[in-house]
Formats: structure tokens, sequence, C-alpha cells
């Protein structure tokens, strides 16, 4: 057994045991960003996806080629395109967190770029039902447009609200950034994978997905081999194939021998 497999097995198999116990399977899904055009990296990526059966959401800059990256996604069952963007460019001002969308910014002129982006994706024979957000910043006027073109969003760290019924985060980013880009390590990842865990067990929020978050362009050897033992024992569904949040004061469930929501 890898070192990679026997942490996992340690520090979040108990917790996985409590929730088959109660008769549920945590539900995972899998998010990568920053794609802008098929590479190595991408392809490598793509076959963890098929060789797992793990279905993956690809947030793609409307500035690449976005039609070689819907060829690439149509090989792998299950993978999606998402919006990740305008162009990646961080037009926050000196000392506001990083974005592309900021308090400057009209909502016309959001829309603009919004309804430009969508375009691109629609040329490629691409219909995006997701938004992605550079440094996952969703400016109120960001969500406004979104919501006037009908496009869900997706950010990092929150669970599901009624107030935003089509907004589904990812929640574990196998990457740490600064001083630079490298994995996470597998006890930093794993510690913060078990207390989401727990937290949703603790609510009955059985069916409240814990996003996976990679970056395939930026991965380590580390990454690379730390996400062959995870994918398995998180076992992606598609983003898809989740539903919208339950009223939170219904207690829903799902069997621990269903794979998908």
């Amino acid at each position: 057994m890898s070192l990679h497999r026997l942490l996992i097995a340690v520090m979040i198999g108990p917790e996985l045991a409590r929730w088959k116990a109660g008769g549920h399977a945590p539900v995972f899904w899998w998010r990568d960003d920053d794609a802008r055009r098929p590479t190595p990296a991408l392809d490598r990526l793509l076959a963890l996806s098929l060789r797992f059966e793990a279905p993956i959401t690809l947030a793609a800059v409307p500035d690449g080629d976005i039609a070689a990256l819907s060829k690439a996604c149509r090989a792998v069952p299950g993978a999606e395109l998402a919006v990740h963007g305008f162009r990646h460019e961080n037009r926050a001002p000196p000392g506001w967190p990083s974005g592309e969308v900021n308090d400057l910014d009209r909502l016309a002129d959001v829309m603009s770029e919004l309804s430009t982006a969508i375009e691109v994706f629609r040329r490629a024979r691409v219909t995006p039902r997701l938004f992605v957000p550079p440094w996952n910043n969703a400016h109120p006027t960001l969500k406004q447009a979104l919501g006037l073109r009908g496009l869900s969003l997706s950010c990092y760290g929150d669970m599901r609200d009624q107030a935003e019924p089509d907004r589904l985060d990812a929640h574990l980013d196998v990457m740490r950034w600064k001083p630079e880009p490298r994995f996470r390590g597998a006890v930093r990842f794993l510690l913060r994978t078990r207390r989401l865990l727990a937290e949703r067990r603790s609510k009955r929020a059985w069916d409240e997905p814990l996003g996976l978050l990679t970056h395939h362009l930026d991965h380590d050897a580390e990454a690379w081999r730390f996400l062959e033992a995870f994918l398995p024992v998180a076992r992606p569904v598609a983003r898809t194939a989740i539903g919208k949040p339950a009223v939170k004061t219904a207690a829903t469930s799902r069997p621990v021998a269903a794979r998908a929501g």
C-alpha cells in the first residue's frame, strides 16, 4: 500500500465508516480550473477521469481553444466545460482581492463581457451552464449578470444555501499557492476533508456535496500521485447529477449503494 493510500485509510477511513454505519455515503464532485488548450497535463487529467470513472468539470478561459477542449471532453464520459472568467485578468484596484469584476464596473459592461464569453463557447458548439470566476471572486454585479443569463456559479469553500440555489462550490484544493504552486500535502488535505465530512454528518447534511479542486497545469508529481489514491475513494459524481439544496428542515439521504445523486 502506498503512503497516500495508507494516510487516506487512517485519516478519513473512520469518518467514512461512520457515514456507512448511518446508511449514507458522501457526495464528491470534481472541478479543474485554468484550461485554455489541450496539453500533456490535460491529457493526464482526463485519463484519470476516464480510468476512475470520475466525471470532471473543466473550467476553461474563453481566450483559449474552446473547440479543441470540447473535443477532448467529448471523449470522456461526464466531462463538461464551464466558463472560467472573461480573460482571467486581475482588474482589482491595488489592495483589493484579485478578481475580474469590481465595484467600478457597470452591470451593462459585465453583461457584455459575459455575453462575449458565452458566444465563444457557443461557436465551439458548447452550451455553458456554469461560470467559475477567476480567484473564486464572485462580485455582486457578476452574480446579477449570471442570474440574468441563467448561468450557475461555482466558487470555493461554502456549503449550499437556499439563497443561492444555483451555486455549487469546490472545497478541497489539492494545491497550495504561496510562495509558489505546489501540492498541499496529504495530511493537510485529509485533515480538511475529515473536518468537512464530520461537519456534514453532524448536521445530517448527507447530500451536501464536497467539491474536489485541481489545477492540472500546476500539479507536481506528488499532486498527481495523491489524486491516483484519492479518486477511487471519493468516487466523484457529475456536477449535473447533484440536485438543488434541500429545505433545511428536510432530512435527505442517499443510500450507500447509490453511485450518484
